[in-house]
């Protein structure tokens, strides 16, 4: 996927008030797979989050849940792992960077973080690969410009009444029951910009917000050592992001899985760590579908099939890319317009390719 915010915009996509924990780990990327560092939005400090644990402080005051962003590797290392190396698909590991939610309470990976290791993951955009025929066609998939879902709400307290479907359904504005399957198009042609007030890069549009599981991964100590710290160099701070079936949704006809989509709405009630995950699961569920029906859905060039290829090109529809491409090659011979900023092509690799890894099947 595509996930290029600054620290500060993902503090702002979180609430405005969250703490910032490891986003100095955190670059602007336009290829991003498994294994790389991606924003992860928590409910609380994250040492009270573990199962069995302590509450986070005050977790039923809307005004003292302290939410915080981190910089965690998408692929989950759970806290039992003899080594990370054993969850590191591109090592021969398990794949653990997409959870089927089908299968969450039947996985003891997976069941005993549902209730307290809840997290949100933010992209900019995500690609899945349409098969036309026999070859496989790049598409990029975000929020439209128009959707308004910059920011998770603030946290509910107990006494509120839970999300109805009426909220779910008002996060998702004008656009429900609307999909557009972008062919041409100019107004996405300048990715990224730094938006007026400080450091707040990233997309003009709102970013993906994406139901997800976090767990921390600590060093064994051994006998005699002092007890490893939760902020040190060893720790592994991982996550994976949940996917449902896409029937009912456009993204059904690229691929039959989807993240499950998060609304400003949901979202605060994902992270709820005051309500089991059988509380908000079917809500959440129930606006994961309709928002995906409000997606934007365009496709981009094959470039971003190897993963080595980070330019911003990327994330640009085809068209413009190929235009692009024209302009700067034999375009040129016949045009007296301004040729295209130099360096603003993707490189050419000759090397093959990384694969890919398949969609987890884990739980």
């Amino acid at each position: 996927g595509a996930s290029t915010m600054s620290a500060d915009r993902c503090r702002r996509v979180a609430g405005g008030g969250a703490r910032l924990r490891r986003m100095d780990r955190l670059r602007p990327r336009y290829n991003l797979g498994p294994q790389g560092y991606v924003p992860v939005v928590t409910g609380g400090p994250i040492g009270k989050h573990d199962a069995g644990g302590e509450k986070p402080p005050c977790s039923t005051d809307a005004g003292c849940v302290e939410r915080e962003v981190h910089a965690m590797k998408w692929g989950l290392v759970p806290s039992f792992a003899k080594d990370p190396a054993e969850f590191d698909v591109f090592k021969g590991g398990a794949s653990t960077f997409n959870a089927r939610v089908e299968g969450l309470e039947s996985s003891g990976l997976w069941r005993r973080l549902l209730d307290k290791r809840r997290c949100v993951v933010l992209f900019d955009g995500f690609y899945e690969w349409k098969t036309v025929g026999k070859h496989k066609v790049p598409m990029f998939i975000r929020n439209h410009d128009a959707f308004l879902g910059h920011a998770i709400l603030p946290a509910a307290s107990s006494g509120a009444p839970g999300m109805s479907q009426a909220a779910d359904s008002k996060s998702t504005g004008s656009h429900q029951n609307k999909p557009v399957l972008l062919v041409e198009t100019t107004d996405v042609s300048q990715a990224t910009e730094n938006l007026p007030g400080s450091d707040m890069q990233g997309p003009r549009h709102a970013p993906l917000m994406m139901a997800g599981l976090f767990d921390t991964w600590k060093p064994k100590k051994e006998s005699g050592a002092a007890e490893v710290e939760g902020e040190g160099e060893n720790v592994l701070e991982t996550a994976t992001i949940l996917t449902m079936e896409s029937d009912g949704t456009p993204i059904f006809a690229i691929h039959d899985r989807t993240p499950v989509f998060l609304t400003p709405e949901t979202a605060a009630m994902w992270l709820d760590s005051s309500r089991t995950y059988k509380q908000v699961i079917s809500p959440v569920l129930r606006a994961a579908q309709t928002h995906a029906n409000t997606l934007l859905i365009y496709e981009v060039a094959p470039l971003v099939s190897n993963i080595r290829n980070e330019s911003c090109d990327c994330i640009l529809p085809k068209k413009d890319y190929d235009a692009r491409k024209f302009s700067a090659g034999l375009g040129k011979f016949f045009s007296n317009k301004t040729p295209a900023i130099p360096g603003s092509e993707a490189p050419e690799t000759k090397a093959p390719p990384p694969k890919r890894p398949p969609e987890a099947e884990v739980g």
